[in-house]
């Protein structure tokens, strides 16, 4: 599988805070999916992957110490038959940093709930998943603030980044330039433009029309 790098896109959802979800770590341990006073990448993943899974840790874990963030990250398998001895290998297996969090859920209808909140659909496909490649990317006050679709670059996490922290200022200015980012917001914009501009050609077709029949 050739490795393509990701694309930055603006969330479905600008402002949704994702809902809570009862999570295990390696060591079942209860964490949380909130932010810790950071911005937070959430990565789903299941162990058994041999595709997007692991080639998109992999490529955020090379790409975090020359990007200039600060990231929590959060790998959360969806896989029902994982168990904690599943997330301690694939832990090992790609040698991730200790301070990642690698979590099961433990709650599928909870998890199905925030994957259609994100728009992430998740298929079984004989004995694995179909899944998108991307990793959510979510504000300090857990505002979702992006989303990275395919493996990201120092360059695109940097960018996730400043997304992120900017993702908390509910300010008109900031809310309107988050909706310019977004591919919907051309498209607006396109058709603004060409209503304006028909209208003009109307207004002077009349006044051309009205001229040429007033008596001299």
């Amino acid at each position: 599988m050739s490795l393509m790098l990701a694309e930055l896109l603006p969330p479905a959802r600008p402002g949704l805070v994702p809902r809570s979800l009862a999570i295990l770590d390696e060591h079942d341990r209860h964490q949380s999916l909130g932010t810790a006073g950071g911005p937070t990448l959430l990565l789903p993943i299941f162990t058994r992957c041999a595709g997007s899974c692991p080639l998109t840790a992999v490529a955020l874990k090379q790409a975090m110490p020359g990007a200039s963030t600060d990231f929590r990250v959060v790998l959360l398998s969806f896989d029902p038959k994982d168990v904690a001895a599943d997330l301690r290998r694939f832990r090992e297996r790609l040698d991730l940093p200790s301070e990642w969090l690698v979590v099961r859920s433990i709650d599928a209808v909870a998890t199905r709930e925030l994957f259609d909140d994100l728009d992430f659909p998740v298929m079984k496909s004989g004995s694995g998943f179909n899944h998108p490649d991307q990793t959510f990317v979510f504000s300090p006050q857990r505002h979702w603030a992006a989303t990275l679709s395919g493996p990201p670059s120092k360059e695109e996490l940097s960018s996730a980044y400043r997304r992120a922290l900017a993702a908390d200022d509910r300010t008109a200015s900031r809310r309107l330039s988050t909706w310019l980012i977004r591919p919907e917001a051309w498209i607006v914009l396109g058709c603004a433009g060409f209503g304006v501009s028909l209208a003009a050609v109307l207004l002077l077709a009349r006044r051309d029309k009205a001229g040429s029949t007033a008596p001299p």
